[in-house]
């Protein structure tokens, strides 16, 4: 810890829990605490609701752990929040926590219907200005469906990381990276969008100021007794989780890319231009948390959630056996069917047997994480290159899984140790708004895989057979 024993928190507000971490001026991690579980409730098909009072007392929550964790000496100095996003929050008139509804959160899909209504010509002006295609679980859509409800009354509309920023300082505030969430802002202004707003039927009066991350936000109010963290402290705008995660692990340049792999596996490449004409099909376009940088990103589905189905109860005797060696040219092939709707496994193989060796089934699994990655990637180098690539999550516990990736992408990966990096990352906005400019990734363990194969005649082939046969699954 530096001498004054100084110290900045960054806060992660997940849908499930909140992470909260204090670092020094150096970016080393000083203490770390977190919340019990957040509720979510499924009223309704499809539904997805949480309280955000239960939101905010999971906030209050992970900061007082924090708090009581911290050494004496320490001294707090400031504050950011990365936070989830797409979940909408309504609020009525100006009062507290009475006036404010239940969230719907970017997991519901009952505005599904609303968005299927929409045609070829708003789907593209949707596109075009917001960067997202037209979805379910983003704030455009979801304002949509409940301004259909009769009768219903809203004075603003907001989501998870304003709502804070106002419990915090008492203005509403929000930035870019969240706000894309919101699909009302165009992506290449930062600002709110007349078009996005009229199909939306909002004025944007009605939604919060965006603010550049990094800024000063305002300072703690009334909330510093429920928090434990001292009166007045600076608040610092933070961020969207997943770009917050990109800073926090360095991934800022034009050509570096982030893979998540826990149980959803998304990927995230960094480039210096907000173009959409170039912009691959399957990817979205948002601000990253630093000036003149903006994120490609895919989710590409319960990856995680496959091999883990795949994994027999032996895992280490499987890894070890797997590792042995690539597939065969007559080895099946996994179709993962993770983007399918009315899936009942999460994929298949092409021709099963009776009997068959596990290590066949789980081999058949990392390929086709390898092969999703790689064809994530080409399609993402039509309009941003990739110079190297950082992996986190619970799937680079597979030293098997993770270098099948480098060779079948053909770049190094950065494995990067567990961490809560959304939070790093809005310690870090916090920490470089006073100047300090710590390199949080570099405190923390690191491994670098090379590629290590070329890409032989089989592989090539394989990788070909697979992207055919997963063309037809889809149709």
């Amino acid at each position: 810890m530096s001498a004054l024993a100084d110290v900045v928190i960054g806060v992660d507000v997940g849908t499930t829990s909140v992470k909260a971490v204090a670092i020094d001026a150096s970016g080393a991690i000083v203490s770390t605490a977190g919340s019990d579980a957040i509720p979510t409730g499924s009223p309704s098909p499809g539904a997805s609701v949480q309280n955000p009072a239960a939101v905010w007392d999971a906030f209050c929550d992970a900061c007082r752990r924090l708090s009581t964790s911290l050494p004496r000496s320490a001294r707090v100095r400031a504050l950011a929040v990365a936070a989830q996003s797409g979940s909408v929050i309504p609020v009525v008139g100006s009062a507290p926590d009475g006036s404010v509804g239940e969230a719907i959160t970017w997991m519901d899909t009952r505005s599904l219907p609303v968005v299927e209504t929409w045609g070829a010509h708003t789907a593209e002006t949707i596109r075009a200005r917001s960067g997202w295609m037209p979805s379910p679980g983003l704030g455009l859509s979801t304002i949509s469906w409940l301004r259909s409800t009769p009768g219903i009354r809203v004075d603003r509309w907001a989501s998870v990381d304003d709502y804070l920023m106002w419990k915090l300082t008492g203005s509403w505030l929000t930035n870019p990276s969240n706000a894309a969430g919101m699909q009302l802002m165009d992506v290449a202004t930062m600002r709110w969008s007349p078009d996005l707003c009229a199909i939306a039927g909002v004025d944007s009066s009605m939604l919060s100021a965006i603010r550049d991350s990094g800024e000063a936000g305002g300072t703690l109010q009334s909330s510093a007794e429920l928090t434990d963290l001292p009166d007045a402290l600076p608040v610092i705008i933070g961020g969207h989780d997943q770009a917050c995660a990109a800073l926090g692990l360095g991934v800022t340049a034009p050509g570096s890319a982030l893979l998540s792999m826990g149980t959803a596996w998304v990927l995230t490449m960094i480039t210096d231009r907000a173009e959409i004409t170039s912009l691959p099909v399957g990817f979205n376009l948002s601000p990253h948390v630093i000036a003149h940088r903006w994120s490609l990103s895919q989710n590409l589905g319960g990856l995680g959630a496959a091999v883990a189905s795949e994994l027999p109860d032996s895992i280490d005797a499987s890894i070890l056996t797997i590792g042995s060696r690539r597939s065969y040219p007559d080895d099946p092939y996994f179709l993962p069917t993770i983007h399918q709707p009315d899936r009942t496994s999460w994929g298949e193989l092409t021709h099963p047997a009776e009997g068959q060796d596990p290590a066949v089934r789980i081999r058949a699994v990392m390929e086709s994480c390898a092969f999703e990655v790689r064809r994530a990637v080409e399609e993402a180098t039509t309009a941003v290159g990739l110079s190297e690539l950082t992996v986190v999550g619970g799937g680079t516990r597979s030293e098997y899984l993770i270098q099948h990736i480098a060779d079948t992408v053909g770049v190094p990966l950065t494995v990067r140790a567990d961490a809560s990096w959304p939070a790093l990352g809005a310690a870090r906005l916090a920490a470089d708004a006073l100047g300090w400019s710590p390199d949080t990734a570099a405190t923390m363990p690191s491994t670098t895989l090379q590629p290590l194969e070329s890409l032989d005649d089989t592989t090539e082939r394989r990788y070909a057979e697979y992207n055919r046969l997963m063309r037809g699954s889809r149709q």
